[in-house]
């Protein structure tokens, strides 16, 4: 019995001795030879990634490539660069001439509506960008039904920064004293030039209806002409496109009808046209 068991006991220790020698070669054969190739690749990567992670964590590093520590429990945002700041073209300027009229009740469409008032219609015809500033009753010297005279209305195109503007001499200025009546269409004219220095002007003469005008409107049509002349002003003639044919005008007798303000407009707009005044 005693002789089985020391036999079995060195059995056993050339059991573990083997064992123990089989796992010695194991582990030298899975080292990497210096010229083992796919082994040198490991440990150049190896190195590789051991210098990189050493390099970020130098501080100042230059070629740090680890991100920024987050705060614990936020995730990690990372840089972004600014977005491309937006270009917006420039509005086109409108080429459209800005109009102001500046008138009497002939003008701004008594009795028929403003929006069958001739400055309103010849605008239309010439695609212009029109404010229509006349007043009932108003005139050089006369004062209108908003209690002033074309003087206000000139303030109005100046405000408006009309590149043209369209006056017209009045028969409401019948029966005022001739040489206050000049005077004061020729002041007039200088304030219109003097707010609007580069505006083209265009003065008309006075409208009358059907009937022949009376003597005096002769001569503040040439007031208005004089003025025109003194200030670099267009001055126009008109004359009397509804003369003869009482069917254009209303029942007092002053004022067109829709279809004679159309006529009136058409021989304006021909008049103006022919000048080329407006450009």
């Amino acid at each position: 019995m005693r002789m089985r068991r020391r036999t079995a006991g060195i059995s056993s220790a050339i059991v573990i001795a083997a064992v123990l020698a089989l796992a010695g070669n194991a582990g030298a054969s899975a080292q990497p030879g210096p010229g083992h190739p796919v082994a040198a690749a490991a440990v150049a990567s190896t190195a590789s990634t051991v210098g990189t992670a050493s390099t970020a964590g130098t501080p100042g590093s230059a070629t740090s490539t680890a991100p920024a520590p987050s705060t614990p429990g936020t995730a990690f945002t990372p840089e972004m660069s600014a977005p491309a700041p937006t270009v917006t073209a420039p509005a086109e300027v409108s080429q459209r001439p800005v109009v102001a009229a500046i008138g009497d009740s002939i003008m701004d469409g008594h009795g028929v509506g403003a929006d069958q008032a001739w400055p309103v219609l010849v605008s239309e015809a010439n695609d212009w960008q029109l404010t229509n500033l006349s007043i009932d009753g108003t005139g050089f010297l006369q004062v209108g039904n908003d209690g002033n005279t074309f003087e206000s209305q000139v303030i109005e195109a100046a405000e408006a920064d009309a590149t043209v503007v369209i006056i017209s001499a009045s028969s409401n200025d019948l029966g005022q004293d001739p040489d206050t009546l000049a005077q004061a269409t020729l002041a007039t004219m200088t304030s219109l030039r003097s707010e609007l220095p580069n505006a083209q002007i265009i003065a008309l003469s006075a409208f009358w209806g059907d009937t022949d005008a009376p003597p005096q409107l002769s001569d503040i049509n040439t007031d208005l002409q004089n003025a025109a002349a003194a200030t670099g002003a267009t001055y126009i003639d008109i004359g009397q496109p509804l003369a003869g044919d009482p069917d254009l005008m209303q029942s007092d007798d002053v004022h067109p009808t829709s279809d004679g303000l159309a006529q009136l407009a058409a021989s304006i707009n021909a008049a103006i046209t022919q000048q080329r005044v407006v450009g």
